[in-house]
């Protein structure tokens, strides 16, 4: 069926008065349509407490060999459904928080970037959240957390720089398995979600994808669409 479409009517009792259902898209999948990644190769990241990338594959349905889900993106009337390919990253966010509540690095989210930035690089330090294992591509429900590359030349301005870096490291392992998937290259990478509007960590992300990181003025994608929630 399409996602735009009358599913139903509300109860006559409630709040909302027999208005009717008129649209139905997953979080991530109305996030896509809110960034207008109709076409395929298009893409689109949400950074939150953990990322969720999807990439348009248009009508064509891709079986992932590199550990990414199909799915199906939207289907707008009488039109073919449109597919993509989505990967999930859990620890992204989160990790900012465990900065801040269980390290105390921080007294709020929002000073990660300050902190971060205070340094050039990560002084060769390197996270791994694996808190509760690894999600795409790997799939390892196995793997634990690690902090490697510790000198004592690193601070806490280090260890914010390559939380912030995990970040954008593991969006590029989840962008380059879908990259090897479809004929179509991904020439930019449309991002939404509270971390977007860290500024460093969107320019480094740029940095290593080597592919414009296009930010809406609305960075809260998923909530917005029509047919969302």
């Amino acid at each position: 069926r399409s996602s735009a479409e009358v599913f139903g009517h509300a109860y006559p009792g409630s709040l909302l008065r027999e208005v009717p259902v008129a649209g139905i898209l997953g979080d991530q999948q109305a996030a896509t349509f809110g960034q207008a990644a109709f076409e395929a190769g298009a893409s689109k990241n949400t950074y939150g407490t953990g990322n969720f990338l999807i990439v348009n594959t248009g009508e064509q349905i891709v079986a992932s060999q590199h550990g990414l889900l199909t799915t199906v993106a939207y289907r707008l009337g009488d039109e073919a459904p449109r597919y993509a390919l989505e990967g999930s990253v859990a620890v992204t966010g989160s990790l900012v928080q465990w900065l801040r509540d269980n390290l105390g690095l921080i007294s709020s989210s929002g000073e990660v970037e300050t902190l971060a930035a205070s340094v050039p690089d990560n002084g060769g330090a390197h996270i791994v959240p694996a808190f509760s294992g690894l999600f795409a591509p790997y799939w390892r429900p196995d793997a634990r957390g690690a902090i490697v590359g510790l000198t004592r030349f690193i601070t806490r301005a280090h260890i914010a720089r390559a939380a912030l870096e995990s970040t954008a490291f593991q969006t590029r392992e989840v962008l380059d398995a879908a990259d090897g998937e479809i004929p179509v290259p991904i020439a930019e990478l449309r991002v939404d979600g509270g971390m977007t509007g860290n500024e460093l960590l969107m320019q480094f992300q740029a940095d290593i994808l080597g592919i414009p990181v296009v930010r809406p003025r609305i960075i809260e994608s998923h909530p917005h669409p029509r047919l969302g929630r």
